[in-house]
């Protein structure tokens, strides 16, 4: 009888390849490169490598904002959906998910109405205050996913623990699973954690709220960037 064996693993270059295949994969790519670009920036000392890079990153920021264009549909369709008693169930997790979804949709329907401003095609002397608005709203969409992963952290967590005093009557094989099946079960919410605590950073200090160096601005986006890239790599290779 023929021993079946398994498919030989795809290359790294292949990968990546299936990875920028998807829109969200290029993405994550794009925003890479612009952290990169953000560190050289701050780090260099030539003008010409400093004006380069700036320019780099201008454009980069500016690419992403297309990917990201209509994205405020589906948070405004979140929003909808949890209107309609779709949520998981839990009232404060499901009032922070419609804070974090309202304030998102919102920061970038306000971005979108500058991109004009930000391509040199219609200048408006409100381009400022209008981005500073929706950097506000981008600042607490973050902050009510942020307390939304904690609380749903802290939620879980309990509820693990009540699960486990329960089976502590049981065969000493389900003892030993339920460690892990927990630990898999909160390693999304402390991505989401680190992502969002990364991410934090960006409008904040953009709005003067937080008092943080240009150079960690690109370090935490090159973490929050891997960190949420890793998902979004597992898909790509499944399609």
């Amino acid at each position: 009888m023929a021993q079946s064996t398994a498919p030989p693993s795809p290359s790294l270059i292949r990968q990546f390849a299936n990875f920028t295949r998807s829109g969200a994969g290029l993405e994550k790519t794009l925003r890479f490169v612009q952290s990169l670009a953000q560190i050289v920036v701050e780090v260099a000392v030539e003008s010409a490598t400093v004006s380069r890079w700036s320019i780099a990153k201008s454009q980069l920021a500016l690419t992403r904002r297309y990917f990201r264009f209509f994205s405020f549909i589906d948070c405004f369709l979140n929003v909808f959906t949890l209107l309609g008693g779709k949520g998981s169930g839990n009232a404060i997790l499901t009032l922070l998910e419609l804070g974090k979804w309202s304030c998102l949709g919102m920061y970038i329907f306000l971005e979108d109405v500058t991109i004009l401003h930000a391509m040199n095609i219609w200048t408006v002397p409100w381009n400022g205050p209008v981005l500073v608005e929706a950097y506000k709203l981008w600042f607490y969409a973050i902050s009510f996913s942020l307390m939304g992963s904690i609380w749903a952290l802290l939620f879980s967590s309990s509820k693990s623990r009540n699960s486990k005093s329960r089976q502590s009557k049981k065969s000493k094989l389900s003892e030993k699973s339920s460690p892990s099946k927990a630990a898999s079960s909160t390693a999304p919410l402390m991505r989401r954690i680190v992502v969002d605590g990364c991410d934090l950073l960006i409008p904040g200090v953009f709005l003067g709220w937080i008092d943080v160096s240009n150079v960690v601005i690109g370090m935490t986006m090159v973490v929050s960037t891997l960190v949420s890239s890793r998902d979004i790599w597992i898909k790509a290779q499944m399609q």
